[in-house]
């Protein structure tokens, strides 16, 4: 599916020009760009999975996510 490479060309090029400007530590923006992804995708099934647990709000979730992964 041709937009999943674009998702991810994209997520890597918004890392690396994170990276580039100083506001995330250099690293290997793919690296990186998969890990968030897997980090979001999963916190999605995990709502949808277990809606009753008693979730953080998920803007402040991703936030958290882009802080410990990307570093930004």
């Amino acid at each position: 599916m041709p937009f999943k490479k674009v998702l991810v060309e994209r997520t890597v090029a918004g890392v690396q020009r994170c990276m580039d400007a100083g506001l995330a530590p250099v690293d290997d923006a793919t690296t990186v760009a998969i890990d968030l992804r897997t980090a979001v995708n999963g916190m999605l099934a995990q709502r949808i999975n277990e809606p009753d647990l008693p979730w953080p709000p998920a803007v402040e979730q991703v936030d958290r996510f882009l802080a410990k992964l990307v570093g930004v």
